[in-house]
């Protein structure tokens, strides 16, 4: 599916190139003093049109990739805390019900981390004190379901 994704995301930028150039062009040809009066105002019309039309396509290009570089949109099962940055990773915390029925203060990053990975950043959220800066109310509780993080 992401493959998908990127075959059409190269077509809209082509696209929106392609059409771009050809409205220059047409405004280029316009400027040709061989040209009557209303064709040249057609030329400038037209040609004004398409570099438009190129721009739109261009710019919902880089919607696009502006939405895949900041990733997917991250599904967890649980209660969602927040979102945040750190060290070119989109974060999103959350806590869950682990196996055993306890909660479980978890991340998903974008791009994604490996298990080890994700309890590096933990841990360094809890050492730094970030949790409590991030979530004061409930940090003392995130701390405590954090300890799996720090059993790696």
């Amino acid at each position: 599916m992401k493959e998908a994704n990127r075959k059409d995301s190269a077509r809209y930028l082509f696209m929106g190139v392609v059409t771009a150039d050809l409205g220059i062009l047409l405004i280029g040809v316009g400027g040709w003093n061989a040209l009557n009066f209303e064709t040249r105002m057609l030329d400038y019309a037209g040609g004004s049109i398409l570099f438009l039309s190129g721009l739109v396509l261009i710019c919902i290009d880089a919607t696009r990739m502006k939405v895949a570089w900041n990733g997917p949109a991250l599904t967890s099962e649980g209660t969602y805390l927040g979102k945040f940055e750190l060290n070119d990773h989109l974060f999103e915390a959350y806590e869950r019900r682990a196996n055993n029925g306890a909660s479980e203060f978890r991340l998903l990053s974008s791009p994604p981390v490996n298990p080890a990975q994700e309890a590096a950043f933990i841990r360094y959220l809890v050492n730094e004190g970030l949790v409590e800066a991030m979530w004061p109310n409930i940090s003392g509780q995130i701390e405590e379901e954090a300890n799996w993080a720090f059993l790696s």
